[in-house]
């Protein structure tokens, strides 16, 4: 369990406030009822010391008379009483040992005098004891008891029942205590679940509020707001990006042209040809920037509206390979592909090829001359794995989690400048079909970039045209 989480923390404070509470109560349960047990003895022994008193201040005379009294109102040896009279320190009467031997009335000592009366204990017997006075000014010491066993075993149960009541109760209250935080904390636990949900293909989603009230409709209600803050300031950043290029195209498409058109002529001074042809190659460049910058504002715009096929990626990779093996020869690079059964994604096939020309071109123009580009696909649970392995060059590791950002490039570790765009590209197709892509490289042994996309449903792979019937989506334009 986590020590530092929320859940954690409030639990133990309960248990620890439960503890706290369980062991005062227990203590005050314990002391008031010893002292009340303590205060009725007094209080009948002190009644039946005045009630022997008013039968033995007459009766003193008499001492067999006296003994027939008390043991006629009071039954010590059956009730387990003691009762000792004594004059001037002469015992006048000592009640019998009672049927259970709890206690010899014969070996308890004499107590001492005391103008006041006291509550007294010797050994299991809780002895009370009191003076009176005779009217020639003679003391009569009236001594009443009863056996504390009874006593003593209330208290013990009592103190057997806190300690093991208290720590069942505190585990179960614990539990209570847990099971009470956790379902507190659902609505929390429902925004984490939606929030860990949020995509690029539902980027107007938003978290569930609690509708509770409390201050966690409010977290909920502000992070919304962020949300909402933060989409419209992408869905900005998206236009502005896709206007930008749009309205690069056409002068770029104009300077190509004349560009070209200058190229060809043969009357231009050598340095001005030269010139020109630098300026073309940059205006080339320049065109294939802005048309990633269009490829990728389409795919910020479509999210989840996109046609899905069945796609077998066999079949599309043995396409792609074949295309681009002229290019592996020119390199002397071995490009091989996969040999198996079909393996079928739902989604745009144009797009998913184009994932696999930006991999495939990526590898082979960072693989040096004799190395090997190979093309595998593979399946697990519910996805369909593509992977491209080169024997090229690889990437550093503080490198590899920024080569899917856009305009990223890493030109003195890997040779050739390009626009820092084909890798994006890669990662946002992945991403609005639903899978994602991940690299493992070194730098020397090469690189593997990993693609893992959705397995085609069969119903969707027993379609005469393969197409899915999903209602919100619409043709890529």
């Amino acid at each position: 369990m986590n020590r530092r989480s929320l859940t954690f923390r409030l639990v133990s404070w309960y248990c620890g406030l439960l503890m706290l509470l369980g062991a005062a109560f227990a203590t005050y349960t314990y002391t008031n009822f010893d002292r009340y047990i303590r205060q009725t003895n007094r209080e009948n022994l002190g009644a039946r010391a005045e009630a022997v008193w008013d039968i033995a201040r007459n009766a003193l005379g008499d001492e067999a008379g006296l003994a027939q009294l008390i043991e006629q109102r009071f039954a010590p040896e059956t009730q387990g009483r003691f009762i000792r009279i004594s004059v001037g320190g002469r015992v006048v009467y000592v009640s019998p040992a009672p049927v259970e031997h709890d206690f010899d009335p014969a070996t308890v000592p004499l107590s001492a005098a005391s103008g006041k009366p006291r509550l007294d204990r010797w050994g299991n017997l809780l002895l009370y004891v009191r003076q009176f006075a005779l009217p020639g000014g003679a003391k009569v010491t009236v001594e009443t008891g009863v056996s504390n066993e009874l006593m003593e075993t209330a208290e013990t149960g009592l103190a057997t029942s806190l300690l093991i009541g208290l720590p069942v109760l505190l585990i179960l209250a614990t539990s209570g205590g847990y099971v009470l935080v956790r379902r507190a904390l659902a609505p929390v636990e429902a925004m984490i679940e939606a929030a860990e949900a949020l995509t690029f293909n539902s980027p107007h989603n938003r978290l569930p509020l609690a509708g509770t009230g409390d201050r966690v409709e409010a977290l909920g209600s502000a992070l919304n707001r962020m949300l909402e803050r933060l989409d419209n300031a992408y869905q900005q950043a998206s236009r502005f990006s896709a206007d930008a290029a749009h309205e690069l195209r056409t002068p770029l498409s104009i300077m190509r042209g004349e560009l070209e058109l200058m190229a060809t002529r043969l009357d231009l001074p050598a340095d001005v040809q030269t010139a020109v042809g630098n300026t073309l190659d940059e205006a080339v460049r320049l065109s294939q920037i802005v048309e990633s910058l269009i490829a990728l504002s389409r795919m910020d715009s479509i999210g989840g509206k996109r046609v899905h096929r069945a796609v077998d990626l066999i079949a599309l990779a043995a396409e792609t390979i074949d295309q681009m093996r002229l290019l592996a020869e020119e390199k002397d690079i071995r490009l091989d592909g996969p040999s198996r059964p079909p393996v079928f994604v739902a989604g745009d096939r144009d797009r998913l090829k184009q994932v696999l020309v930006n991999l495939i071109d990526n590898a082979t123009k960072y693989t040096p001359s004799g190395g090997r580009v190979s093309v595998d696909v593979a399946t697990v649970p519910g996805m369909a794995v593509l992977a491209v392995t080169d024997t090229g060059i690889g990437i550093a590791p503080q490198h590899q989690g920024m080569i899917f950002d856009r305009f990223f490039r890493v030109a003195t570790a890997r040779g050739e400048v390009g626009a820092g765009l084909g890798l994006a590209i890669v990662k946002s197709i992945c991403t609005a079909h639903g899978g994602r892509v991940t690299v493992a490289s070194s730098p020397g042994a090469g690189s593997t970039f990993r693609v893992e996309l959705p397995l085609a449903s069969a119903d969707l792979i027993g379609k005469p045209d393969g197409i899915a019937s999903a209602g919100n989506r619409d043709p890529v334009t």
